[in-house]
């Protein structure tokens, strides 16, 4: 007799896949949503343990959460750091959670594919000026609208999955483009005790500065972009 065949389909594989991850990301984000009262500086202080690599792995942990959450403020996660070690460890903790963070959403995104890109559009309206800027170099774009920072840092993670930008170009854009806040939010979480200090007023100003710079970079790229389209 014939042996049966019990493999499932490629598709039907493909389309459990997907489902078993939208279905993980559910839960998380209820999980979350139960909890995000404990999501805040003082009650993550408080988890994370003294032992610094505990610590370390405490807050990548925490990164790893963000990066599929958006009831967790970013921001807190780079100040935690700088108040629980040294400013080198600080900002190496930082740009390794930052990976983590991108990452995570980056790879769901690209499994989920057009019903992610279809979701995020509808979730976050904005995002769809993302398609529209996405023109030659993605290096560039990418780093540009993570500098700039008006958008879902999750959902433009999982925006960039979807729609195929190398992971090669995607993750170097990324940690350029959060480096500033992985340096200037530790300096400032070490002297957050005193917002009036020279150490936090000249960190918040360059994180303010950047800002700006940013986005006068992105209003000319978006108006280089209309003239490229209008040829």
């Amino acid at each position: 007799m014939p042996k049966r065949n019990n493999a499932l389909p490629e598709d039907l594989r493909l389309r459990l896949a997907k489902g078993l991850l939208a279905l993980v990301w559910l839960i998380i984000l209820a999980v979350c949503l139960l909890h995000r009262e404990d999501l805040t500086l003082e009650r993550i202080l408080t988890y994370t343990p003294a032992k610094p690599l505990l610590a370390a792995a405490v807050l990548l942990a925490f990164f790893a959460v963000k990066s599929l959450s958006v009831f967790l403020y970013s921001g807190i996660l780079y100040i935690a750091a700088g108040i629980l070690f040294p400013l080198p460890a600080a900002i190496a903790v930082n740009v390794l959670g930052t990976a983590v963070m991108v990452t995570l959403p980056y790879f769901l995104g690209r499994a989920l594919g057009s019903r992610a890109v279809q979701y995020i559009l509808r979730r976050w309206p904005k995002t769809s000026a993302l398609r529209d800027l996405r023109r030659g170099n993605d290096f560039f774009f990418v780093l540009i609208i993570r500098l700039l920072g008006i958008f879902s840092s999750d959902a433009v993670s999982a925006y960039m999955g979807a729609v195929g930008v190398a992971y090669r170009v995607y993750l170097p854009a990324c940690l350029l483009g959060f480096l500033p806040t992985c340096v200037l939010f530790p300096i400032m979480g070490q002297s957050i005790t005193d917002v009036r200090s020279p150490q936090f007023l000249i960190a918040a100003g360059i994180e303010l500065a950047a800002a700006l710079l940013s986005g006068i970079v992105f209003h000319f790229y978006r108006k280089q972009n209309r003239k490229d389209t209008n040829l």
